[in-house]
């Protein structure tokens, strides 16, 4: 993170909060002239390795610490399912079965013996595979990965497990004890607003027991060798490595992986316009938990900075927006009143916002919140929202993405992965410094509809619409 941005941080700070202990005033942010930043991302050219048969690899030394990291990521995720439950079940498959000619009991061991911190995450609208180890034990590690990707073990009690753990799961949100007590219950609610949004959109689709029984083992290894194809995975490799050592193997183990296309990415549908409606679910609780929003369209390039900018004013997560002034400094409602914007690769996002507090006052946070949607649709930002909030996110968050080996490596993958090229990093920061309280108007305008706003209130009942 730059100078200029701590700097501006600390005196923001302080300059909100009137006088300092001695009773000066400091100087306020838009008076420091601070010099222009010249920050600039990593070049991806610098880390990429690209095979032949269309693989890419973003390989990157970070000796902080003796790990290595080795992530692949893989443009398939629960919408491409050709028969539901696939991609379940060979997640599963991946996750403890091992490659093919290991003994899944072996291949548990071996990672224990590595101390291996392994997952397999399954997305939308893709998948990836992490697998951290210290760096001695890279010349293990490797070749267990390539098996992994390239040959995993598939079996019938992959597909078992698999419809086990999909199985939905018992919530209880009526007493306060369990799982759900606090932030189970915000989860709760942001999945009911899902759920509410998503209704009978292929984002909501999930397999349920009648077609897990269906699947057969030739299904999870047909839907295996149609996605994973090296054009259609991008990898990323850090840590405590030397990097020639590195890219032979990679070569090694990876470059007789036969190329093949890459299939081609899922259509998915818009989502249903929907008139504001509130979504209920009684919990006898000390707290309630708010998630109000809608449906977001995929966002075009040239209004992405300028939505960013708007979220980053109005409840961007940090303590000074416009939604946390207003519930917690001014009444003290709440700790957290923030706004997400949830981008889908192929389709339909979301916008949603998010509270919590007493049942007394969750009226009074969900009509403070929703003035302030009301307020940035209906007036421009001021020079000092514009400015912290670019700074912010061309100075800060930005450069947070590749504050390090690994986090370069992850997000150059990914947005290989997703766009083909580097061209939304390489614009970013010119596009955010752009943006000026007109483009903001638009957009808040433009992306926000209160008339559309689905709210979802799990805890003591509460009439939160008029």
């Amino acid at each position: 993170m730059s100078r200029a941005f701590v700097l501006l941080s600390l005196a923001l700070f302080f300059s909100l909060t009137t006088k300092c202990a001695n009773g000066q005033e400091l100087t306020h942010p838009l008076d420091m002239k601070l010099p222009a930043s010249s920050y600039q991302r990593p070049d991806p050219a610098d880390l990429q390795l690209s095979l032949d048969n269309g693989l890419i690899a973003f390989i990157a030394r970070a000796d902080q610490v003796p790990l290595v990291t080795l992530s692949a990521f893989v443009r398939a995720g629960m919408v491409d399912d050709d028969k539901q439950g696939a991609i379940e079940s060979l997640a599963n498959a991946l996750k403890i079965s091992g490659p093919e000619g290991m003994d899944p009991g072996e291949f548990k061991t071996l990672l224990e013996h590595m101390t291996a911190d392994y997952t397999v995450l399954v997305h939308d609208e893709w998948l990836e595979i992490t697998l951290n180890v210290p760096s001695e034990d890279l010349h293990r590690a490797l070749p267990l990965f390539a098996g992994i990707l390239r040959s995993p073990q598939i079996t019938m009690g992959n597909i078992e497990q698999a419809a086990m753990q999909a199985a939905p799961a018992a919530t209880d949100l009526s007493g306060e004890s369990g799982a759900a007590l606090y932030e189970g219950s915000l989860d709760a609610a942001v999945r009911q607003f899902h759920d509410q949004i998503y209704a009978a959109h292929p984002y909501a689709r999930r397999p349920d027991s009648a077609e897990f029984a269906e699947l057969t083992v030739d299904d999870i290894a047909r839907f295996h060798a149609k996605f994973f194809v090296p054009g259609n995975i991008t990898l990323a490799i850090a840590g405590d490595i030397d990097l020639d050592d590195s890219h032979t193997a990679i070569l090694d183990l990876f470059g007789d992986w036969t190329a093949a296309d890459a299939p081609e990415p899922p259509r998915i549908p818009a989502v249903r316009a929907m008139q504001s409606a509130q979504h209920h679910f009684t919990a006898n609780k000390l707290q309630s938990w708010l998630v109000f929003g809608h449906a977001l369209p995929q966002i075009p390039l040239e209004d992405q900075a300028a939505l960013e900018v708007m979220n980053y004013i109005l409840a961007g997560g940090h303590l000074w927006t416009r939604m946390t002034v207003e519930t917690r400094y001014k009444y003290g409602y709440t700790n957290d009143a923030s706004g997400f914007i949830e981008d889908k690769w192929f389709g339909p996002g979301s916008y949603s916002f998010r509270s919590y507090s007493r049942p007394e006052v969750i009226k009074a946070i969900y009509d403070n919140m929703m003035d302030e949607v009301i307020r940035i649709r209906s007036e421009q930002v001021s020079d000092e929202e514009l400015f912290v909030a670019k700074g912010a996110l061309a100075d800060g968050a930005f450069q947070v993405r590749y504050l390090d080996g690994y986090s370069s490596t992850r997000n150059f993958a990914l947005e290989q992965l997703r766009y083909g090229n580097h061209d939304r990093s390489a614009s970013y920061l010119r596009r955010v410094r752009a943006v000026d309280a007109d483009d903001v108007l638009e957009a808040a305008r433009k992306y926000l509809h209160p008339d559309e706003m689905q709210v979802v209130l799990v805890g003591r009942p509460a009439q939160l619409l008029e």
